[in-house]
């Protein structure tokens, strides 16, 4: 196995959001053609185009829900595909938002007087950097709406996908990995992109599939931007800062819980403090962030994108300087 230093390597990490979009979004040739071979191993079926559109407008009003997706992008056929890169469990039910947006994905290509037949495929793609299905040993889940006896399925329009990769089997050579199917490739690529001591593994991977070549490349070219360092960096904080949170207030609930009879409840009350005060305190690292990147010159679209806080708000925000 190649032997390289920490102090040499210098490759992002792809599981994040910032760096996940750019690997994928980038207006490059590279770029376009890793993301059309992630999605064509994702769905099962060769995608020939795909375009990234933009993400639904914003609410209407404050407390309306707005949905901002990772990669948003519609095919030739009008197949319209959704992609969310998720890094750690943040204790809500992802399923229920997976379904969410899948659902608004399907009736977002339904305009007045369409008949049925125009309902596009639609395929919400989830990369999760958790155990999602702890009843279940597959990486791998495709979800269709069906009858919870015969398995039979309505049209098979709403599609659901979850990679998982806590769950991906161990691969110990490159002829192992050059093996595995195009799927399973690409997961193994996202996981372990950035480790040092994996890099003989990915260097097979890669020149066994073009797009995850042009992935990788597209990934050491965005971890020569010192700016993604910074976000990189803000962003492990955050998750440090939650699952430390989560930890206190377990602990603070069960000594609670223990002398006055009431464990479930004062632990759920905890947890929703302390998640309800980090939610805050991470939105101010951002805003602390994009004011440091915007007074260094950075323009406000790259601000925005990098701090995941809307272009109005950044914008607001350069003002103020």
């Amino acid at each position: 196995m190649t032997n390289i230093s920490k102090k040499s390597f210098h490759i992002l990490n792809p599981r994040l959001d910032p760096n996940f979009k750019a690997i994928f979004t980038q207006n490059t040739q590279a770029s376009k053609i890793a993301l059309k071979s992630f999605l064509s191993a994702a769905i099962g079926r060769d995608v020939k185009e795909v375009t990234v559109v933009q993400n639904e407008d914003a609410s209407l009003y404050k407390f309306q829900r707005a949905v901002d997706y990772d990669i948003n992008c519609e095919f030739a056929d009008g197949t319209k595909a959704q992609v969310e890169m998720q890094g750690f469990d943040q204790q809500y039910d992802y399923g229920k938002r997976a379904e969410y947006y899948a659902a608004r994905l399907v009736s977002s290509v339904m305009e007045v007087g369409d008949d049925w037949n125009s309902v596009a495929q639609a395929y919400q793609i989830s990369v999760l950097d958790f155990v999602f299905d702890r009843g279940n040993t597959s990486p791998i889940h495709h979800y269709q709406m069906a009858d919870l006896g015969d398995g039979a399925r309505l049209s098979g329009r709403l599609n659901v996908i979850f990679m998982e990769l806590p769950k991906l089997p161990k691969v110990v050579s490159a002829d192992d990995a050059k093996n595995l199917p195009s799927l399973l490739k690409w997961c193994k690529f996202l996981k372990e992109a950035d480790n040092p001591g994996s890099q003989d593994l990915i260097r097979a991977i890669a020149e066994s599939e073009d797009g995850i070549m042009k992935a990788s490349d597209t990934l050491k070219n965005i971890s020569d931007d010192g700016w993604r360092w910074v976000i990189q960096g803000q962003i492990e904080g955050k998750k440090r800062d939650y699952t430390s949170g989560l930890l206190a207030a377990e602990r603070r609930g069960r000594a609670a819980g223990l002398e006055q009879g009431l464990e479930q409840g004062i632990k759920e009350g905890l947890e929703k403090g302390i998640e309800q005060g980090l939610e805050q305190g991470m939105l101010q690292k951002a805003i602390e962030t994009a004011k440091k990147l915007l007074g260094d010159g950075m323009p406000p679209e790259k601000v925005a994108n990098y701090c995941s806080i809307p272009l109005e708000e950044v914008l607001e925000l350069k003002g103020e300087i």
